[in-house]
């Protein structure tokens, strides 16, 4: 069954509504506010499509890290639990996986923003 057009697409398409149609149509705070809600759709959109792939990816640093498998929130507690008292080593392969996590996130939220 194809479910078309997805939630990525729907996103896309409000966002192009938005900007193209009714942006031009108003003036001050709501012109403003179109533009946010037309850059919440597309950070929405990026999201849907980077999202999972991006969280199994600091899931997976993080479990390689810390040398357990386990859900992304449970790593992130025990990854909290090591740094406290983490020594050089840890804290710098630390500062590799955070790295990449927040490149990750900035490719949803601010695409181009980190380079």
């Amino acid at each position: 069954m194809l479910d078309r057009p997805d939630a990525a697409e729907l996103l896309k398409a409000m966002a192009k509504t938005l900007t193209d149609e009714v942006l031009a149509e108003t003036s001050g705070a709501t012109r403003h506010s179109v533009r946010v809600v037309a850059n919440l759709c597309l950070i929405l959109e990026r999201e849907f499509e980077a999202g999972p792939a991006a969280s199994e990816e600091t899931r997976q640093s993080l479990a390689d890290l810390l040398g357990q498998d386990a859900s992304l929130p449970e790593l992130v507690a025990e990854f909290d639990r090591a740094l406290r008292d983490a020594d050089d080593e840890f804290a710098t392969a630390s500062h590799e996986v955070l790295i990449k996590d927040v490149r990750s996130r900035l490719a949803i939220d601010r695409p181009g923003y980190d380079s």
